[in-house]
């Protein structure tokens, strides 16, 4: 039994992960921040982008609706899917060529959905008595609706920054998870702690 016995050491790619983990949240954070400076602009690219996904929503609905042979499927089935096409298609050519004017509209529902999810948070919270948490889910439930009450208040102004705001927060946030992640997360634990050169792991 001669040999020598490594004792849970990290392999050796551990650090070039991490090292992965960091650039990539740095990169989102850097353009979270970049993105605060310009959140009409980032509003407008939301919302362009928002539309091209709507048109190929709408493309691949009617298609697959037209595709199918009519026995496969009954035929008011493919006619709603065909009209549900049509309308990604309809609301997507409007984001893309009107994104202002469609940014103001998803910023007003942006606003009633957050009234709407905080009213109900917080009747869920009050309605199930066994929760832990139930403080805690209903302060986030009060938040959400005076941040969707102020959207509203601001409309249509809101409609400029909300979306763009949102987007960079979001990068913000994602950036510092992966740095964390990167900087102070647990190395993964090798599957042999003892592992002899022989080639025996001793349990």
């Amino acid at each position: 039994m001669s040999g020598t016995a490594t004792f849970g050491s990290a392999p050796a790619g551990a650090g070039r992960g991490r090292g992965w983990f960091v650039a990539v949240g740095s990169v989102l954070l850097l353009l979270g921040i970049a993105g605060l400076f310009m959140v009409v602009t980032l509003t407008i690219a939301s919302t362009l982008w928002y539309g091209v996904l709507l048109l190929v929503a709408g493309i691949v609905e009617i298609v697959e609706a037209l595709a199918k042979p009519g026995e496969s499927e009954a035929w008011r089935s493919r006619a709603v899917r065909f009209l549900a096409g049509l309308l990604y298609l309809v609301g997507g050519l409007y984001a893309v060529f009107q994104p202002l004017a469609a940014s103001l509209a998803l910023t007003l529902v942006l606003g009633l959905t957050l009234i709407a999810s905080g009213v109900a948070r917080a009747i869920w919270a009050v309605a199930h008595d066994a929760q832990i948490s139930r403080a805690a889910v209903i302060l986030f439930a009060v938040l959400s609706v005076l941040l969707g009450a102020a959207i509203i208040a601001q409309w249509p102004y809101s409609g400029l920054w909300a979306i763009g705001l949102f987007v960079s927060c979001d990068l913000i946030a994602a950036g510092l998870s992966w740095c964390w992640v990167g900087l102070f997360g647990r190395p993964p634990v090798p599957a042999n702690r003892f592992t002899p050169r022989g080639g025996v792991a001793a349990r």
